[in-house]
């Protein structure tokens, strides 16, 4: 375990911890080998020994006794068994001491490992402000806010998975009892077989669904008198009553959040704020347990949460983000505040990051996140008409493949709004950091470049971190770009561990591996190289990634968007990232260029969707359509540039630069009529030229 935790504080913890446990057993089995080798083998060795002490014994009679006859024989003999005796005893003790006091300090090096005390700042940039964007044309489609309820209500008709929350949203929204009925059927049955009242081993996510069925329960019933009989309520009643007795019930699984969140364990489930939303619905509801009532006030009064307390889920996944507001808007309804700041903030976190055709947006996480149902909750709170148009884009891209939709609190009647597109082009967005039971500094999150709201515009999504409990180790990468389809893009079709509990077996988090992403590889060294010459786990490259990378500048035009960021201190490791995003259809160039220790080796990795080679490290992207290219241009003579086929017969290609102590390289993707272009390195910097209208002409500086 020793060498393991050597290397976990090496990389602050960067590995998935079940995988670290592993490792620590394949050496512990490994070593305890070698014990067996030395204590079990060497009984000709034993022999041999016997033999040189006789002949100690008879050398020493020989000289007539004295002093040296004090030392043979059997005296001799116990006073050294004697002194090692003693000695051993104080090795075991002080390697007890140590083996204690490194273990506290591996434990409090965990806690912190998470996110930092302080992060990068940027000009412009603040706790009241922390989105800095340009301005794009809207897009002419408009919504009708009563259209956009009535389709997403047919998307949650059309979910074959309802269960009571569908039904409930149902009921609510069209009035009709035949859904009222089918929520009641569906209610008894679950409250029949008791679920949520049971042992959550390795889920406790399940405190959500528990939340949504106390949301809908009391409004379907008021809703519709009579619905339930007094003997039925008064089981309902009860059931609740087992599922709040539950979620302050201290499991296996809570004592795990209660080491790396540095608290007591209590039973509420931290992540995305799970817990606090169901108390709090359970008290607003009268739907707590009247013993337990004191305890789920008190818990709620020392974790003032949700919108009062950030704006953003500190899990690096956009799936977190819907539930966490659920949850936030449940405990608003619990306290009565009004709606400030950070809920705004919450919604325009999501709309920010929107892919302007409507299809669900996904990173560090295999689930894919709609903002159908949180988009129009959003119009719902704010009166504001872009969540109605985003919400009505969702709906679309969902109906185009025959999606549907699961429940959505809060909204069960139509918003009165025209939607009209939103404004905002590329963004510079800053999010809260932290744990969910810790506020940390205001961090950077994402830049989100964008060409326009309409279906066909050209979408760039950068990640800026690697922190939170669910982190990404998507430091300085481009997680996707997007024009109608998805043209580069993270790996993220990992298979489930299926042997590992439920809750820890998707592939997600700080199981993807760096290699998977688009940015900067480099060689593991110190510890983490010499346990994987040892054990071969892990692969080659590097897992620890830098917390943040730093926003050197970001500027928005009428012609170009660009930003540079630097990502620093990656074991001796220093990046330059440069994007140059041209508006209109224009290209997107990004050029990086990294310096690392002499002999050390890197890579800068691209993971192409649907490519097929047109010449010399020039890929058709987007299939046989042809709407998209890319070039890979090394910058430097002894760069090497490589195309390998994806593993695994997934569809796409990965495109790398390798490099010894330098890289200096360009991608350039080229869309519509760019398609074709000449791309090469002048004198001046990088020279594009499209070969329909020659005179149609960009260079980009290469510093």
């Amino acid at each position: 375990a020793f060498p393991v935790a050597l290397s976990q504080l090496e990389s602050r913890f960067a590995d998935e911890e079940f995988f670290v446990a592993l490792e620590a057993l394949a050496l512990a089995v490994f070593w305890l080998l070698l014990v067996g080798v030395i204590y079990l083998t060497p009984l000709l060795g034993a022999a041999d020994v016997a033999q040189d002490l006789s002949c100690d014994k008879s050398r020493a009679t020989s000289s007539g006794g004295g002093f040296f006859s004090t030392l043979s024989g059997r005296g001799w003999r116990r006073s050294r068994r004697g002194w090692g005796e003693v000695d051993r005893r104080v090795a075991a003790l002080a390697f007890c001491l140590l083996a204690f006091g490194g273990l506290n300090g591996v434990v409090w090096a965990y806690r912190h490992s998470f996110y930092p005390p302080v992060a990068p700042t940027y000009p412009g940039i603040s706790e009241q402000s922390p989105f800095l964007c340009g301005q794009v044309p809207p897009d002419p489609q408009v919504y009708d806010g009563r259209d956009v309820f009535r389709r997403i209500l047919a998307r949650v008709e059309a979910n074959p998975r309802k269960g009571p929350p569908e039904y409930g949203m149902l009921a609510l929204g069209t009035g009709e009892r035949r859904w009222a009925e089918r929520f009641r059927e569906s209610l008894l049955k679950e409250v029949d077989e008791r679920r949520y009242t049971g042992p959550a081993h390795s889920v406790k996510s399940v405190q959500f669904e528990a939340a949504l069925r106390a949301y809908y329960y009391p409004r379907v019933r008021d809703r519709f008198p009579g619905l339930f009989s007094e003997e039925e309520d008064r089981a309902v009643r009860a059931w609740f009553a087992a599922i709040n007795r539950r979620a302050l019930t201290v499991e296996w699984v809570d004592l795990m959040y209660a080491l790396a969140f540095s608290k007591w364990p209590e039973g509420p489930y931290e992540n995305q704020e799970n817990g606090a939303g169901l108390l709090a619905l359970l008290e607003a509801e009268g739907l707590a347990d009247p013993a337990l009532s004191a305890a789920n006030r008190a818990y709620l009064a020392r974790n003032r949460r949700g919108w009062t307390a950030r704006f953003r889920v500190t899990d690096d996944a956009l799936v977190y983000q819907p539930e966490w507001i659920d949850n936030a808007y449940f405990q608003s309804l619990y306290t009565g505040e009004p709606l400030g700041t950070n809920a705004r903030l919450s919604f325009e976190w999501l709309l920010l990051q929107a892919l302007p055709d409507g299809t669900p947006l996904r990173y560090n996480h295999p689930g894919r996140a709609t903002l159908a149902g949180i988009a129009y909750l959003g119009a719902k709170l704010f009166g504001d008409p872009r969540y109605v148009w985003l919400a009505g884009r969702a709906v679309e891209a969902l109906e185009r493949r025959g999606g549907y939709l699961f429940a959505q609190p809060g909204v069960e009647e139509p918003v009165l709004l025209e939607g009209r597109s939103p404004t905002e082009g590329s963004c510079l967005l800053y999010g809260d950091s932290g744990l969910p039971n810790r506020k940390g500094p205001l961090a950077p999150d994402k830049i989100v470049f964008r060409d326009g709201w309409g279906p066909e515009a050209t979408y760039l999504l950068v990640n800026l971190r690697f922190t939170g409990w669910h982190r990404y180790k998507a430091t300085g990468t481009v997680t996707l770009v997007y024009r109608g389809q998805a043209l580069a893009a993270d790996v993220l079709d990992g298979q489930p561990f299926s042997w590992l509990p439920v809750g820890r077996s998707l592939f997600r988090d700080k199981r993807i591996p760096r290699e998977n992403l688009n940015g900067l590889v480099v060689a593991k060294t110190g510890m983490a190289a010499v346990l994987y010459t040892l054990t071969g786990v892990g692969g080659p490259w590097a897992q620890d990634p830098p917390y943040y990378t730093e926003v050197v500048a970001f500027e928005t035009g009428e012609e170009m968007d660009r930003a540079h960021i630097r990502l620093t201190g990656w074991r001796g490791w220093q990046q330059d990232r440069w994007i140059y995003f041209y508006h209109n259809g224009g290209p997107v160039v990004v050029v990086d260029e990294a310096r690392g220790p002499a002999g050390a080796e890197g890579t800068v990795a691209w993971h192409l969707v649907g490519e097929e080679e047109m010449g010399a490290h020039r890929f058709r992207l987007g299939g046989s359509s042809g709407s998209a290219e890319v070039i890979l241009l090394s910058l430097d003579e002894g760069g090497r540039v490589e195309a390998l086929e994806r593993a695994g017969g997934s569809s796409g290609l990965d495109g790398v630069y390798s490099g010894i102590s330098s890289l200096r390289v360009a991608t350039v993707f080229l869309y519509g009529e760019w398609v074709g272009a000449e791309v090469k390195k002048g004198i001046s910097g990088l020279e594009l030229r499209r070969t329909d209208t020659p005179a149609t002409f960009l260079s980009i500086p290469l510093r």
